[in-house]
């Protein structure tokens, strides 16, 4: 039985005991009625003995729809529903409950907030947005609420509702990304940038530093306005920030490196080697974001790139395999291996989620899988497989 039918055995299983249990326990005001109940709830049963999870679960439907008065079993056939993406029947079984006049304050918490988890799975932002403001302010359901706005405020990319939700999460000690904040600010100052409005971008960031010092992407983002404002001392310390920080992001660092050591003129190769200095531990990195990002016109880069050949054994046996020694290579044939292993490179994933595994060409500060922060790491090996698989499929 593979995974998902295990599932669906264990979430059948649970319904239908469910709803066995309230058609032994309960009275019914019609014998035929409860007869009927049982009925489908033992065919369930039968069912799931033979294995047949599907089936069952279809029985154990019939079986609630005629227990019309167990607000419990409603709760799990709405949920089922959900999770099966049955999102229309899951929104009626939930408006029906709240609906209900007789429902404890708890039961009516409960179905407003199992209603909101409906229209979020059907992309209604908006009716969700509505019912878990309310839930938001206090309740059972307070801490839930809060993180499901973040997320439709994210989503929406309203930023600043999104920082002020964050911030009552962060009180309680449960905020899920501690960058969180910070990237708001980011996302606001890039907003800011595309109306060219400089001054309220730089505002924006000087927020996020507030939030987290040792801010990566702030400071990638302070040094593309320092570069646009040609202040090579400010730009050259925040670059060379990020690379000592974390010498992974040296795919993002080293692009913004050649501008600036393209502004500096002559004092250029000067530049990029008290940068590439930094982190001497690091040579590999900064050797694969150069070629990543054909940045072989510096002297320091090309050197990098020239070792890297030579040490990194998938690489150095590729060059052999072309019939060249990798350590007798001259400027020009480094250039052409760096265009080769570039080329590979182009369709096969450069960054994958560390908590859920997504893999992308390009580079998302937020996942689109698990919508997580800083989770997207680049993955610093040329997969020449892939690349050559791609190639024969595509000439």
């Amino acid at each position: 039985m593979n995974p998902e039918s295990v599932w669906i055995f264990l979430a059948v299983l649970f319904l239908g005991g469910a709803i066995g249990f309230y058609a032994a326990r309960r009275p019914r005001p019609s014998a035929v009625g409860a007869e009927r109940v049982r009925g489908n709830y033992l065919a369930g049963v039968n069912f799931l003995v033979n294995e047949q999870p599907d089936r069952a679960l279809e029985a154990f439907l019939r079986a609630a729809e005629l227990d019309g008065d167990t607000v419990e079993t409603h709760f799990a056939l709405g949920s089922l529903y959900r999770r099966r993406g049955e999102v229309d029947r899951a929104i009626r079984i939930h408006q029906n409950i709240v609906t209900r006049e007789s429902l404890e304050p708890e039961q009516r918490e409960q179905a407003s907030f199992a209603l909101a988890q409906d229209y979020l799975r059907a992309g209604l932002l908006d009716r969700a947005e509505k019912i878990l403001e309310p839930l938001a302010a206090s309740g059972a359901h307070r801490m839930a609420a809060l993180r499901n706005l973040v997320r439709i405020y994210e989503q929406q990319r309203d930023w600043p509702r999104a920082i002020e939700t964050f911030r009552e999460l962060d009180k309680s000690g449960r905020a899920p990304h501690e960058n969180a904040i910070a990237h708001y600010f980011c996302e606001l100052a890039e907003a800011a940038r595309e109306r060219n409005s400089r001054d309220e971008a730089r505002e924006h960031l000087r927020a996020a530093h507030a939030e987290r010092r040792r801010f990566p992407r702030g400071a990638l983002m302070r040094a593309d306005i320092a570069i646009e404002q040609q202040d090579v001392t400010l730009a050259e310390t925040l670059l060379a920030s990020v690379l000592k920080q974390d010498a992974a992001l040296a795919i993002e660092v080293i692009p913004r490196v050649t501008r600036l050591a393209r502004a500096a003129g002559k004092g250029g190769d000067a530049l990029v080697a008290r940068l590439v200095a930094e982190r001497p531990d690091a040579a590999s990195e900064i050797a694969f974001a150069a070629i990543m990002t054909d940045a072989l016109d510096f002297a320091p880069l090309e050197a990098l790139v020239r070792n890297f050949l030579v040490q990194d054994e998938t690489v150095s046996g590729l060059v052999r395999a072309i019939g060249r020694d990798p350590a007798a290579l001259d400027v020009r044939a480094v250039r052409e291996i760096a265009a080769v292993l570039r080329k590979l490179a182009a369709s096969t994933p450069r960054y994958r989620c560390s908590s859920c595994g997504f893999s992308s060409i390009n580079h998302f500060w937020q996942c689109p899988g698990c919508k997580g922060w800083d989770s997207q790491r680049p993955l610093l090996r040329f997969d020449l497989v892939a690349g050559l698989e791609r190639d024969q499929r595509h000439p």
